[in-house]
């Protein structure tokens, strides 16, 4: 029997011979299924004039007609970008209602903690040749380019914070920060000495040093409420007001790590973001208040759902400079906590995004193909073609060269994110990219799960390489650090 789980979500085209709006419509839903889907949506094409019964059982008015779950979600022809929407909102929406898969989560992120321990003690390091810190720009750019995909992404990323934080180092980290927490039976005591903790959490201090933010400060607490406001947060820390708040995620976190300190149900709002206009961040904490979970934003505004992804992308692209001038020591980001943090502070999220639910894999692969066709770093990119004397589109075996070269080259934010970076040709058409010391998964070695984890680094690729070769490849991971391997293997087909 099947469960809520293991349960494919059904997608039933209703089309004709005769709907010219059809094909553009079954097209764009081949393209989103097929980012890496297949497993998790099943398609069917339903022809009326074959099948009238099917037709009449849906009440089928117009065409083409989109069915997800025996739910109608789309009447008559609409345009490309709003039926991406569409079907990204929606599966999204699905997305939230499926089973978690709490006990593999628990034991990845112990695996994760024990590991960032000893590297943030200095007993041994994760990433030998490239050190176990990174620039803080591939940080934020992986949030923002996922922030761009849809309106519920915030929603989605504080979810995930709120497994990180009951899961995750962040409990650890405040029990060696403030050991009378875990001591202190009495509940209200116990939530204002977690509010000291969180104080040293946020602080740039010498032990268990992530270089997360610059310093918190309680401003005001009650017996139910924790505001707190922190300083150079490394999410928000952008110098550019995008628009709206950007830690989502860590505000699900402090929201999962209440719970797991207090033993009650626990809400986190951030109620001045520092990349909203703000001067710092301010988070409310609440207890005694559930986890809500979010309603699907409203479809029908269509400019407005442009207007935002294509701001995202002009502050995707205005980052270029900021991160240029951080990276040749012109200007730092932040003044005070500095411009580079421990790996432990991205890791966590791409596991407990990946293991979050089904759709997740292909919500990174998308974040990080937007990110390599719109992101910074294409004038480096581009600078790097016109070296090798090409003009225009190149064969996939010069993009590969290219991609490599882009890869290692000293100027580019991605230059700490590997160790040693091989491209290798299989045949014509089928290259590997491998690299090892890879900055979302080093020392991580969940042996026990039989996934891959670079979802978003395929993307990022296949982004890239669509720049250069005029077509988007096929990118999937093959062998991954994450559960054991000694490096990460990328295939990329035509």
């Amino acid at each position: 029997m099947s469960t809520p789980e293991t349960s494919p979500i059904r997608l039933i085209m209703f089309t004709s011979k005769d709907c010219v709006y059809c094909p553009p419509v079954e097209s764009i839903v081949r393209e989103v299924i097929g980012s890496g889907m297949q497993e998790i949506v099943h398609v069917s094409t339903i022809d009326i004039d074959v099948d009238k019964e099917s037709a009449s059982q849906y009440h089928i008015n117009a065409l083409p007609t989109l069915v997800i779950n025996d739910e109608i979600v789309l009447e008559g022809g609409m345009e490309d970008e709003a039926v991406r929407d569409l079907l990204w909102s929606t599966l999204l929406n699905y997305a939230f209602t499926s089973g978690e898969t709490e006990e593999l989560m628990k034991s990845a992120l112990l695996t994760i903690t024990m590991n960032s321990i000893d590297s943030l003690n200095n007993t041994s390091i994760l990433r030998p040749s490239v050190g176990d810190y990174a620039h803080i720009s591939t940080y934020q750019l992986n949030l923002l380019s996922l922030y761009s995909l849809d309106p519920l992404i915030p929603h989605f990323l504080y979810r995930a914070g709120y497994k990180l934080g009951m899961y995750g180092i962040m409990h650890h980290i405040l029990l060696t920060l403030n050991p009378s927490l875990g001591r202190t039976p009495k509940r209200k005591m116990r939530f204002s000495k977690l509010g000291k903790a969180l104080e040293l959490y946020f602080s740039n201090r010498e032990i268990y040093s992530t270089k997360i933010a610059h310093g918190a400060h309680v401003v005001e607490q009650t017996e139910n409420t924790i505001h707190l406001k922190v300083s150079e947060l490394a999410s928000s820390s952008i110098g550019i007001d995008v628009g709206e708040p950007m830690c989502g995620f860590t505000a699900g976190q402090l929201a999962g790590v209440t719970v797991a300190v207090m033993g009650t149900d626990a809400s986190c709002e951030e109620q001045i973001c520092l990349a909203n206009g703000g001067d710092f961040c301010l988070f409310k904490i609440s207890i005694d208040q559930a986890f809500k979970k979010p309603t699907l934003p409203p479809l029908e505004d269509k400019d407005e759902r442009t207007i935002r992804k294509q701001n995202f992308y002009e502050v995707i692209h205005e980052t270029t400079k900021i991160i240029e001038d951080s990276l040749l020591m012109r200007k730092a980001q932040r003044h005070n906590a500095g411009d580079f943090i421990h790996i432990s502070v991205i890791q966590p999220i791409i596991i407990t995004l990946k293991l979050l639910d089904r759709l997740s894999g292909v919500l990174l692969y998308s974040g990080g193909r937007e990110l390599g066709i719109f992101g910074s770093g294409k004038n480096l990119l581009y600078r790097l073609v016109e070296e090798k004397g090409s003009n225009g589109i190149v064969s996939l075996e010069e993009g590969i060269s290219l991609l490599y070269d882009y890869l290692t080259h000293p100027t580019s934010h991605l230059s700490r994110d590997y160790g040693r970076v091989r491209s290798i040709k299989i045949d014509e058409k089928t290259y590997h990219i491998e690299i090892e010391e890879n900055l979302y998964v080093s020392g991580m070695n969940v042996t026990n799960l039989d996934k891959t984890f670079c979802d978003f680094q395929a993307g990022f690729f296949a982004g890239r390489l669509q720049i250069l070769i005029g077509t988007e490849p096929q990118v999937k991971e093959i062998k991954c650090q994450g559960n054991g391997n000694d490096i990460c293997i990328f295939e990329v087909k035509i």
